[in-house]
């Protein structure tokens, strides 16, 4: 029998369909599942994503309404104060559908974004309404701009928990929600480019909402019954 060809190497064992790749984790609901929350953060994604070009282009124009006159502040004032208000309250709803992933999938990413949004949200709507209704004082316009730091925070925090829970649902649109909502954070911690990123947000938040609306409940299923009772041991027998 002919030997072998130098340098052949004798065959390694076998490898199984998808030896060696990671399965995607399971979720691991909270309590009964909701789409509720899902729905609900939906809504508030597309609010947002319709708020998102009037919140651009009024909010960057206040620095010249913190320091221009006061008839001009003053026909400006009540309508950045309305967009500011309904913004906020979208933004309010959009977290609903992050606490949703840690409900219905065990996110905790979901949960500390819920949480860090809920902060951000709250200083952009109260130092918002005290730079238009307070005294024009310098520090609470710094602490307007923290504000806007803070939301841009909570987007990348956003992006990171749809790109971690794209598993779950609608992986390539999870994704894609995902780098847009960094890439608009970061722009909104700059401060300058803050309009460029609310722009970069609306696509961010329609893709996102639709996520939400698309993604799959996990079904809880009944533990399965026993089939026969056990009964006493049989008697010994030698």
């Amino acid at each position: 029998m002919p030997y072998p060809p130098p340098g052949g190497m004798y065959p390694g064992p076998g490898m199984a369909p998808g030896w060696g790749v990671r399965p995607p984790p399971m979720p691991r609901p909270h309590g009964i599942p909701s789409r509720a929350l899902f729905l609900a953060g939906a809504v508030g994604h597309f609010i947002a994503a319709g708020m998102a070009i009037p919140f651009a282009f009024f909010n960057v124009s206040t620095s010249f309404l913190f320091f221009g006159g006061s008839f001009f502040f003053s026909f400006f004032s009540l309508l950045l104060l309305a967009i500011a208000i309904v913004m906020s309250v979208a933004l309010f709803l959009h977290l609903i559908g992050l606490f949703g992933l840690w409900k219905n999938y065990g996110s905790r990413l979901g949960m500390a974004a819920f949480i860090f949004g809920l902060i951000a949200t709250s200083v952009y709507l109260s130092s918002t309404v005290y730079l238009i209704l307070g005294p024009r004082d310098f520090s609470l316009f710094l602490v307007y701009l923290a504000g806007w730091v803070l939301l841009g925070v909570m987007f990348i925090m956003d992006g990171a928990t749809f790109i971690v829970n794209r598993h779950f649902a609608m992986p390539g649109a999870s994704i894609a929600a995902g780098v847009l909502f960094i890439i608009a954070g970061g722009f909104f911690c700059s401060i300058l480019l803050a309009s460029a990123g609310a722009i970069i947000a609306m696509p961010a938040l329609l893709i996102g909402g639709i996520v939400l609306a698309g993604a799959p409940i996990p079904m809880m299923y009944a533990p399965p019954p026993e089939y026969a009772q056990q009964g006493p041991p049989p008697p010994f027998t030698p």
